[in-house]
């Protein structure tokens, strides 16, 4: 197996350590604007340090910049998104879910946009792990949820930022962006667009009383650890575009890392456990020997 294929596997990994933040932050009820608001301040100064610790110059062509940070707001929208979706429907229905339309997306993107092939057993690797969580959604879970359609209508705007996040950090790498200035650029967007949003939700008076009434150590610790988690993760989801993973099988790769946040949330929330879902996470991780 490939260095880019351990890399995508590593960030997956980090990546569902991060989400779980999202449903500790929905179960305490943080605003999540200001979760999302400290955690782009938290990327900003990691990403701030990689750029002196490394040398690399900022990009030239400020197009490209300019998509990286669009990158990081859209990519934000669908991190407050998640906040809310949560409070709607189980962990262990969302991110199955979210790990079917995402990278379905990211694959046709990549097919049609980047030119991308696949090998007969890399379809059959992508095929299992983007039908497998359809076994999760069956009539047992429509009671179990608060609101199923209000869930299901964010999985689907959640999946689609998600997957136009990743053609853009994609397209950045491809033209000869490095690394940690496309983790440096999309940090900027994802303070630019969580500041926008709550300034249009809330005004700049309300803005400020949210800041001061709802900010604490915890929602700030909490805050930290996540956007220091999805910075290493996106660190290595871009090393392994870098390192000649395609936009398809990084993504459906990377989806797998809801099999994390389901498992934390199953120990430490006692949301419902039965077969199919424990089928499920065994051929998510089956999927990933035809995928590497």
């Amino acid at each position: 197996m490939e260095l880019w294929f351990w890399a995508a596997v590593g960030g997956a990994i980090l990546a569902g350590l991060s989400n779980f933040c999202f449903k500790i932050a929905s179960k305490r009820n943080y605003s999540s604007e200001l979760f999302s608001l400290y955690g782009g301040l938290v990327s900003i100064v990691f990403a701030g340090i990689a750029l002196i610790i490394t040398g690399d110059t900022l990009f030239t062509y400020a197009y490209v910049a300019l998509v990286t940070m669009i990158a990081g707001a859209v990519a934000t929208m669908g991190g407050i998104m998640k906040v809310y979706a949560l409070r709607y429907i189980d962990t262990t229905i969302f991110f199955p879910l979210f790990k079917l339309l995402a990278p379905l997306l990211a694959v046709i993107a990549g097919i049609i946009f980047f030119g991308e092939q696949y090998t007969w057993y890399q379809y059959l690797g992508i095929g299992l792990s983007l039908t497998v969580p359809l076994i999760l959604i069956t009539n047992a879970e429509r009671g179990r949820q608060s609101n199923l359609a209000a869930g299901l209508l964010f999985v689907v705007l959640i999946s689609m930022t998600s997957a136009l996040a990743a053609f853009l950090n994609k397209y950045a790498i491809d033209v000869g962006m490095t690394v940690v200035v496309t983790l440096w650029y999309s940090s900027i967007g994802i303070f630019i667009g969580t500041s926008v949003l709550l300034l249009s939700t809330l005004g700049v008076q309300g803005a400020w009383q949210s800041i001061r009434q709802q900010s604490n150590i915890t929602l700030f610790g909490y805050a930290t650890s996540r956007a220091l988690l999805i910075c290493f993760s996106m660190l290595l989801i871009l090393f392994a575009y870098g390192s000649g993973g395609t936009l398809g099988l990084v993504q459906t790769i990377h989806s797998l890392y809801i099999i994390i946040p389901i498992i934390l949330a199953i120990i430490f929330y006692n949301e419902h456990w039965n077969m199919p879902k424990a089928v499920a996470v065994l051929m998510s991780i089956v999927a990933l020997g035809f995928l590497g």
